[in-house]
């Protein structure tokens, strides 16, 4: 372990004890919680940890930590920092020194520290849901775009032609810019300080509960009957609002890390669906931002602000650089990045013919296995035999390229992904759909029509 990480997990102790002090929850977040789930202990240079805790609990820490732990810990938000990208806290060690220049964002506290991410009980006004989705793109420097958001909006509405809806948004940071008028208008009366204020008191006094009929017991659905269950909210800094199940704190699992005891939500799985949808086997396993990067200043004894004092008559200050760095993310996701993503799905959509070919090739003279296996319902062999199969269409379908060689594999696929309980996706109209379903409709019609045999038997090729 190092001496930054040793700094980080006092800090991670320091909110369990707080929370059992003062009845208050939490929950390991995120990547972070794929990480503890899979590890015992840090294995690299890993320096950030977040957490979810109830907004109202938060607050509550908040006021806590500053009427007893001011003098060597400091909580960062949009009440001190209303630059941060959205509503979340930092709960900060002043007595160190972490700045990451890898990251576009207006910090104030640049001490090691962990990330306490709100979850929300209660479902706002659309006047403070506005609000907020408005401050966050002022804050990523998008705040001319609100107009042209709503305008395209409007426009999408009344022809109800969703071009317009999907121009305005490849260009701005946010998935979800609803009611994003009501913030445009609510800005100009106010300053950035009472803006805030506005937004978290009206997050606050929410009486509507967040439903879902995600999280619904089986013992309580009815089939034909849409029933719904009560549910936590989560935005991202996309303000995307991300639904998860109301026992999050009270359903929890300990999970030794580093020698201590830190609260999982039991069913991760369902978690971690909720908020990566269907790759989070992927991200959860992605490869945490550590100290071993040449855009990382730390120092595990030194002040912050001691640092901040000694840099603060230099030319380029810390904003400066994420003002650069916001930039530089706004250039590439604008102009570099459109063009690179569209040759490089043209690339896979050829090499998804290759692969085809290939895979075909191969289970050419496992056909009977395959059928035995399918009939037998034998899903492991199934998946030992598919297992190429498997994996070229888990490279396409993020992509929205659809793999598929026959009518006979695609059912085999279909019912190991049945068995796998793959998520249920949503057709161009919202409608639910399976993943199977979601995979077929990415298929183009002349691979559905025309089978490698069919191919290869046009032009008399035969293979022993």
């Amino acid at each position: 372990m190092t001496d930054v990480q040793a700094k980080l997990l006092n800090l991670v102790d320091e909110i369990a004890q707080i929370c059992e002090k003062e009845n208050l929850h939490y929950v390991v977040a995120g990547t972070t919680a794929g990480y503890v789930i899979n590890h015992k202990h840090f294995d690299a240079e890993q320096c950030y940890f977040n957490v979810m805790m109830p907004l109202q609990d938060i607050i509550k820490f908040e006021e806590y930590v500053n009427k007893n732990l001011s003098d060597k810990r400091f909580i960062e938000s949009w009440k001190n920092n209303p630059d941060l990208y959205m509503l979340k806290f930092r709960y900060a060690d002043k007595t160190t020194l972490l700045f990451d220049g890898g990251s576009a964002e207006k910090h104030i506290s640049h001490g090691i520290h962990v990330n306490l991410f709100p979850t929300r009980e209660f479902e706002p006004s659309n006047d403070i849901r506005g609000c907020e989705r408005f401050l966050q793109l002022e804050n990523y420097g998008q705040r001319g775009y609100a107009f042209w958001v709503a305008l395209f909006k409007l426009a999408t509405r009344i022809t109800h032609i969703k071009i317009f809806r999907r121009f305005i948004y490849s260009r701005i940071k946010l998935e979800n810019a609803n009611y994003i008028h009501k913030g445009i208008f609510k800005r100009r009366k106010m300053s950035k300080e009472e803006f805030v204020n506005y937004i978290i008191d009206g997050n606050l006094k929410a009486e509507k509960p967040f439903t879902s009929p995600r999280f619904i017991p089986e013992e309580k659905r009815v089939e034909g009957q849409k029933i719904v269950e009560n549910c936590l909210a989560y935005m991202t800094d996309r303000s995307r609002v991300v639904k998860l199940p109301i026992d999050l704190y009270t359903n929890v699992t300990k999970y030794e890390f580093e020698g201590r005891q830190l609260n999982v939500y039991t069913d991760y799985e369902k978690y971690f669906e909720s908020l990566y949808q269907s790759d989070w086997k992927q991200k959860i396993s992605e490869e945490l931002n550590g100290t071993d990067r040449s855009t990382v200043i730390y120092d595990s004894d030194l002040p912050y602000e001691e640092y901040l004092e000694y840099i603060k008559d230099d030319e380029v200050s810390l904003k400066d650089i994420a003002v650069s760095k916001m930039n530089y993310n706004n250039w590439m996701g604008k102009v570099h990045n459109p063009p690179v993503n569209k040759a490089m799905h043209t690339f896979m959509r050829v090499r998804r013919s290759v692969d085809r070919i290939d895979n075909w090739y191969r289970l050419r003279n496992k056909r009977d296995a395959l059928k035995e296996a399918y009939d037998a319902k034998d899903i492991a062999k199934l998946k030992k035999l598919m297992k190429g199969y498997l994996s070229a269409s888990d490279r396409y379908t993020p992509e929205k390229i659809g793999f598929y060689i026959d009518k006979d594999l695609f059912k085999y696929a279909s019912l190991i992904w049945e068995d796998e309980e793959r998520p249920m996706k949503t057709d161009s109209d919202g409608n639910p759909i399976t993943y199977a379903q979601y995979v077929y409709s990415l298929v183009p019609d002349l691979y559905k029509a025309e089978t490698p045999d069919i191919y290869f038997e046009k032009r008399g090729k035969t293979f022993e």
